[in-house]
This record gives C-alpha cells, sequence and structure tokens, in this order.
C-alpha cells in the first residue's frame, strides 16, 4: 500500500505542493491582503445616483450567462418542426444535456403543480438557474478575491487617530506611529481588496428580493385559482356565525396566517443568504490557513450545498404555489 503511494509521480507533487506553500509564506511579493468578512455587498460605482454592487454586477453577468447558454442549447433547433427530418428533431451534445435540465425541472413542476404546471413551471426553472448559477459562479477563481486595492496607509491614519484620541487624548502621535508603521513595511489593518465579483446570494438584498417576488406571486396565484375569496384565510369573520368564540379563534388564526406569508419572506431570504455566505467564509478561512489543497473538498461541499439551495428555493416555492390555488373551505371552487 505504502509503494504505491509513494511513487515518484506522486512524492513529486507533494514535493510541489510544499515547495508552493513555503515559498508562498516567505516571499513577501507574494503576500496577499487579509481576507475581509463584509455582510453587505461592496459599492464598485455609482451611475448618477444609481449605486452598483459588486452583487449586483454578478447578478448581471449570471443573466447574460444564462441568455448565452439558451442560445447555445437552441442553435441547432429546426425552425420548422413539421418539416423537419428525424435526425433534425434528435438533439445532441449541449442541446441534449439543457434538455434533460429542463424536463427534469419540468417533472417536478407537474407533480407539485398539476393543471397549474405550464404556469408554474417558467418561474420555477428561472428560480432553479438563476440561483444555481448564482451560487457555483461565486466558486470561480478571483471572484471575491480580484478588485479595487483600497488605501492602507490612509485607512490607518483615520483608524490610529481614533483609537489615539480615545486613549492618549494626542491623536498626532498616534498618526506618526502610523506613518512609521507603514515607512517599516509591517502589516496594519485596513490593507483591504474590494472585490469586482461576488455571488448574488451572499447579498441579503438578493435573497429578501427573491423571496419577496416569490411570495407576491403565491398571492397572484391564490387569487387567480379562488377569486377574492382567496383572502378570507386571513381575515376570517365567518365564525361568528357559529358564536363569539369561533370568530375570536378564527381573527387570530387569520392573523398568524397573515404573519406566516412575512416569515416566509425572511426564511426564504435568510436560509440561501446563511447558507452561501458561510460557505464562502469557510473557504476563505481554510484557503488562508493551509492554502491550496485543504480548500479542495470543501469546494465540491458547496458546490452539493449550492445545487440543494437552489432546489429547496424552487421546492418550496412551487410547494407555496399549489397550496395557494387549493380551496379553504367554502371558497373551494369546484
Amino acid at each position: 500500500m505504502l509503494k504505491k503511494l509513494f511513487t515518484p509521480r506522486n512524492l513529486l507533487i507533494m514535493a510541489i505542493g510544499v515547495a508552493m506553500i513555503v515559498v508562498s509564506q516567505m516571499t513577501p511579493f507574494l503576500k496577499v491582503p487579509k481576507p475581509v468578512v463584509s455582510l453587505a455587498a461592496e459599492t464598485i460605482l455609482h451611475i448618477g445616483s444609481f449605486t452598483i454592487s459588486n452583487a449586483l454586477l454578478t447578478a448581471w453577468l449570471v443573466m447574460v450567462v444564462l441568455i448565452i447558454l439558451a442560445l447555445l442549447a437552441t442553435r441547432n433547433m429546426p425552425k420548422d418542426l413539421e418539416r423537419a427530418s428525424n435526425q433534425e428533431l434528435v438533439p445532441s451534445g449541449f442541446q441534449n444535456f439543457m434538455e434533460m435540465v429542463i424536463e427534469g425541472i419540468y417533472n417536478i413542476a407537474k407533480s407539485i403543480g398539476g393543471a397549474w404546471t405550464p404556469k408554474f413551471f417558467p418561474i420555477a426553472a428561472t428560480i432553479f438557474l438563476f440561483v444555481l448559477l448564482s451560487n457555483w459562479l461565486g466558486l470561480l477563481p478571483g471572484f471575491g478575491s480580484i478588485g479595487i486595492l483600497e488605501s492602507p496607509h490612509a485607512a490607518n491614519v483615520q483608524g490610529y487617530e481614533a483609537v489615539g484620541a480615545i486613549l492618549t487624548g494626542t491623536p498626532a502621535e498616534a498618526v506618526e506611529h502610523a506613518e512609521a508603521v507603514a515607512e517599516d513595511g509591517h502589516e496594519y489593518p485596513g490593507y483591504v481588496v474590494v472585490p469586482f465579483f461576488r455571488a448574488p446570494s451572499t447579498d441579503l438584498n438578493f435573497t429578501l428580493a427573491l423571496g419577496l417576488i416569490s411570495i407576491a406571486l403565491v398571492q397572484y396565484f391564490g387569487v387567480k385559482a379562488l377569486g377574492p375569496g382567496y383572502f378570507k384565510k386571513f381575515f376570517d369573520v365567518s365564525g361568528f356565525k357559529k358564536g363569539a368564540f369561533d370568530g375570536i379563534v378564527g381573527i387570530f388564526v387569520g392573523i398568524l396566517e397573515l404573519i406566516s406569508e412575512f416569515a416566509r419572506i425572511l426564511s426564504f431570504g435568510f436560509r440561501l443568504f446563511g447558507n452561501i455566505f458561510a460557505g464562502e467564509v469557510l473557504l476563505g478561512v481554510m484557503a488562508f490557513l493551509i492554502p491550496y489543497f485543504i480548500s479542495l473538498p470543501f469546494y465540491g461541499l458547496e458546490l452539493f450545498v449550492g445545487f440543494i439551495q437552489a432546489a429547496v428555493f424552487m421546492m418550496l416555492t412551487l410547494v407555496f404555489f399549489a397550496t395557494a390555488t387549493v380551496g379553504h373551505g367554502s371558497e373551494e371552487h369546484h
């Protein structure tokens, strides 16, 4: 067993790995800024009064990638299906793969939505593909590591000035100390990189907005299926016909239903945000503790988590859609 492990090729690979770690720790010009965990998406640029964050920029990039994938998947499809030959109708290559993915999503939507599948499917497929690509794109090299380098000197002068003013009352001495540290070339806080790209799912604005859209569509499909009677589950006073107690219970249950609708938005947003953000923090920590190789198993884990979170978001959305179209007692339409 050991002979198979310690082959010349494996020994060479291990030696190269150890050399990379040693050289990166000993060579000054290979030093990189320490990672900074930011809950909020960082601002990249402004267009007038409109702020563009790195998460928003990545979301636009995801849209472009999805459009390109759609064009590549459909470029060989015959325009006239009636006149197309059997050979032209048989998909192959990338088109075959994408049709398999879309068919899988459609079957899931059909198993949950039933007759409402044509309405539910486009939304479910969009949510799944957009969230999945957003999660996976954030794992590519350069995301979260390439960006704008902020001035460490200015940041530390301000930081030391504030600390000096509080502790010693002499901010001028703190500024001199900061300048001395900068001239000596020692590491100091404030030397950070604002990345150009950041996974959209690590921005709470994105996840909450997606949850808000999902729950708003739940109300839309509920009204479309049941009419104004759909809102009876929130404001039900019919119980007073049976007595005051039943009426009060009905109102209380309606309040709980209303709260649960808003709670779903928070549940959607924080579940997706928490899982993806925590995963990226984990990868950053592992990369700086033991660089190069130790992060590889965690990358595989994050690929799986990114897929699961996209699937969970889609499945819950479909379930809420289907539940909203089902009647509640007397308002059910047959």
